[in-house]
């Protein structure tokens, strides 16, 4: 499906360095959750909140994610933000989703998916309202988190009133890219961390030694 044909899009962004198995399988849980057309990936090319820590060259992290999703159905992969980086500037999310709403048809829902991680840090972000506007959270909620927890959490009652109706709930799956990561500069096999064609293209390229 073409990103202009859909009508319920939910945007996925990150670093994706590496994607790994619950990249894939939990977003895409929520779109079936929630009956969206098309679960949409938008690597960073610099997040504000890892300024000071080295990412994998884009290249490879966008190949990767490619191959991530090779075959699997309502996918799509946005490079909106690694087409910005020739400013060198870090990737605001309101600034991707105000391009896309820009461009896209006005009856086509937009709607942001993130971690209950990023709930509690919310308010940091860029022209919060504003993303809520052009694109209104959905959260995944996944073990050791739960909704009474999270909600517990927050800091006053109008911020639980605001999140608790989106909130979806998602399996537990302990992995990590940072998991990942170690695991390669020790050696060690990352045999079903990250799908058979990701774990080739880290071998082959070199990625992650240390």
């Amino acid at each position: 499906m073409k990103l202009e044909d859909a009508k319920h899009i939910i945007l996925f962004g990150g670093s994706f360095d590496p994607p790994h198995t619950a990249h894939v399988t939990l977003p895409m849980a929520v779109r079936e959750a929630v009956g969206a057309d098309l679960m949409a990936y938008i690597p960073a090319a610099k997040a504000p909140h890892k300024l000071d820590k080295v990412q994998t060259d884009p290249v490879h992290r966008l190949a990767m994610l490619r191959l991530a999703l090779g075959g699997v159905e309502h996918t799509a992969v946005l490079t909106d933000e690694l087409d910005r980086a020739a400013d060198g500037k870090p990737s605001y999310t309101v600034d991707t989703l105000q391009a896309l709403r820009d461009r896209m048809p006005s009856d086509t829902r937009l709607r942001l998916l993130i971690g209950a991680d990023q709930v509690r840090i919310f308010d940091q972000w860029r022209e919060p309202q504003r993303i809520i506007e052009l694109a209104e959270p959905w959260v995944m909620v996944r073990p050791p988190d739960t909704r009474e927890s999270l909600l517990a959490s927050l800091d006053s009652d109008e911020a639980r009133a605001q999140w608790s109706p989106r909130l979806v709930d998602v399996p537990a799956m302990d992995i990590s890219s940072t998991q990942v990561r170690e695991r390669v500069a020790r050696g060690e096999s990352i045999e079903g961390m990250v799908c058979p064609a990701v774990e080739r293209y880290i071998r082959e390229e070199g990625l992650y030694r240390d």
